[in-house]
Parts: structure tokens; sequence; C-alpha cells
């Protein structure tokens, strides 16, 4: 069973079990692959140190917004009232945040995949960039389920109390999304809480 992250010899430990670790797995593969990344499971992730530490390279062509909502949400244009400003900086700066991503994603991967005893544990330096990719995670599931505001989002937690027919494979599949999203939110809110608890100690 899931146990939410808390404070533990200087880091922050959260637990799950074989089958919550596969199913994040799956769904941080996923995501990956939908930022354009090969399936993890075949083969190492990439590595997730930045290409241009200095950033000087610049993509000279010009780059069109996804077309996958799910992806436009982790791609999201700079500006929606100029959309010559939102071209210039997806030019510039987009295959730079999808490796980003992509390399934070495979870190987790990597973690959840590991023989440590169902223990999933993160450095307070990393800590932050757990948190993004969690958000990258519910991000991508809150599209698929259709969650646009925080009324969409409570109705949602309304269905996963109810019951779902056996029959119902659409209504299955949604549930599963549903559990998952509400896993995820939950995971990335005892992270959030520690690491607001750790500044307050360290201020």
């Amino acid at each position: 069973m899931m146990r939410g992250f808390r404070r533990e010899r200087g880091a922050f430990v959260a637990e799950l079990d074989a089958q919550e670790r596969e199913v994040v797995a799956s769904v941080v593969a996923d995501v990956a692959e939908l930022l354009g990344a090969a399936r993890f499971e075949d083969g190492p992730p990439p590595p997730t140190g930045h290409p241009d530490p200095l950033g000087l390279r610049m993509d000279e062509e010009w780059v069109a917004p996804p077309e996958d909502a799910a992806v436009r949400r982790l791609l999201p244009d700079a500006s929606r009232e100029d959309p010559a400003v939102a071209a210039e900086f997806r030019r510039l700066t987009e295959a730079d945040l999808r490796r980003t991503k992509i390399g934070r994603l495979a870190a987790v991967w990597q973690q959840l995949t590991a023989d440590d005893g169902g223990v999933l544990v993160v450095r307070p330096e990393d800590a932050q960039a757990l948190a993004a990719t969690l958000t990258d995670l519910r991000l991508v599931l809150a599209e698929r389920l259709g969650i646009v505001d925080e009324e969409a989002a409570d109705a949602l937690y309304e269905e996963l109390e109810g019951d779902v027919a056996d029959d119902d494979a659409a209504g299955q599949a949604r549930q599963y999304l549903a559990s998952v999203y509400a896993a995820l939110s939950w995971l990335q809110e005892s992270l959030l809480a520690v690491m607001l608890d750790d500044l307050r100690r360290r201020g």
C-alpha cells in the first residue's frame, strides 16, 4: 500500500508496493514516449545531463505546436496573445525542454524499477525535480480524463466512489486512470508537505 513521503535520515522517503511501482513506472514511460523518447523498457533511458550546459545552441527550424492536447499541456505556448512570440520561444526552447523532462522521467523510472525493497528515496536537492515530474504525469492524466478545473477534479473523485459494471470496458479504463491520477496527486501533496517542512527547518 502506498505511503506518502516522510523525512527520514536527511532524505524524503515514500513506499510503494510492487504493483504500484509497476503502474507508476508505466505511466512515466508513457509520458516520456509522448515527449519523443524511446520506450524505457526497450533499453537504457537517456542520460540526464544537459546536452548544452552553456545554453549556446539554438534550433534554427520552426517548431509546430504539438498536436496531442496532453503534450500541449506539457509544452504550452509561451504567449497566448502573440503567436509570433509563442512560435519563436518554442523554436528556441522546446527541444531542450523535452530533453529536460525526459531526463527527469528517466530518473524516476530507474528508481521505480530498481530492486530496493519498495522504498522511494529522494534527496532534498532532487525533490523539486520529482515534484515537477509528478506534475507532468498529472497533467497528461488530467487531459485524458477531461479535467480542466477544480470542479471537474472534484467530480472525478466522486466518480471513484461509484461502481462500474464489469462489462463497461470504457468505464473500467476511466476508473483506472482516475485512481492513478488520485494516487499521484496524493503522493505529490505528501512530497510538497515535507519539502515545505524542510524549508521551515532550514529557515
